[in-house]
């Protein structure tokens, strides 16, 4: 296993249930030659991808089978270009973590995927330990990929615009606009097809109003450091399919006016 990344890490410091791991990690970012790879896991943001192209021609062979973890929709566009459809598996992740410091990351419960039901998913199912992650075949993938984006695009958004951590949910007006601009995406999935649940939203709020305080998420992450925010992938994609189905998203059309400015 090799991995990719512009991050030149020797060892991933990850706690568990108060157990520290020290995993070691095998850099490599040299693309001179192809590899000849059984499976490839890529997990890029999206804006990502345009500088990896030339790793994503070196990496894919005809016959290795491409998983793309990122939470979002329409994941296997991204490398349509390398490889056929049947060899792509896209997948969604649950695994909410904090960043203790600038070397340790915890995590808040054991890491969940969830990937559409199909041959190459059984045997991307058989890499792993089933004690150590929790993996979920579906039938209905848009509808789990549209609950995931519904959870992050809304996190993110919230936690970016006060440019703090979930802390933020004690006040009743954080809460309530996490729950205006939840609903607003809520209708733009439903219009897209989703099969949204009536309690979902409830559901959601309760999660997050259950995180530890200091917890961020990705995209804070991201403009605390100064690097570009998924939001093409994120509050984009629903405002674009807002407007292909007729649906307002004025919410999610002023979270990417403002947090674009942020970055300016």
């Amino acid at each position: 296993m090799f991995y990719f990344s512009k991050t030149k890490k020797e060892h991933l410091h990850l706690i568990t249930d108060k157990t520290t791991h020290n995993i070691p990690v095998n850099t490599n970012t040299s693309t001179s030659k192809t590899h000849d790879l059984d499976w490839l896991i890529i997990c890029l943001k999206a804006h990502q991808y345009t500088a990896a192209q030339h790793w994503l021609t070196q990496l894919i062979q005809p016959n290795t089978k491409v998983v793309v973890i990122r939470n979002g929709l329409r994941l296997k566009e991204d490398v349509l270009d390398f490889t056929s459809e049947e060899n792509i598996l896209e997948c969604i992740i649950d695994c909410p973590t904090e960043l203790i410091d600038n070397n340790y990351y915890r995590t808040i419960k054991q890491p969940s995927l969830t990937i559409p039901k199909s041959t190459i998913a059984n045997k991307f199912e058989l890499l792993f330990n089933a004690l150590e992650i929790d993996i979920t075949q579906v039938q209905d993938f848009k509808t789990k990929s549209w609950e995931k984006l519904c959870e992050s695009a809304t996190l993110g958004a919230i936690l970016c615009i006060h440019n703090d951590t979930c802390k933020l949910f004690k006040s009743l007006v954080i809460q309530q606009q996490f729950k205006d601009l939840l609903n607003e995406t809520i209708t733009v999935a439903i219009a897209d097809g989703a099969s949204i649940e009536n309690n979902f939203a409830d559901g959601i709020l309760y999660k997050v109003l259950n995180y530890p305080d200091t917890k961020g998420s990705s995209m804070l992450t991201d403009l605390r450091h100064g690097k570009p925010l998924e939001l093409e992938a994120k509050n984009g994609i629903i405002s674009k399919l807002g407007k292909q189905y007729h649906v307002d998203t004025p919410l999610n059309d002023a979270i990417i006016k403002l947090l674009s400015s942020k970055l300016k």
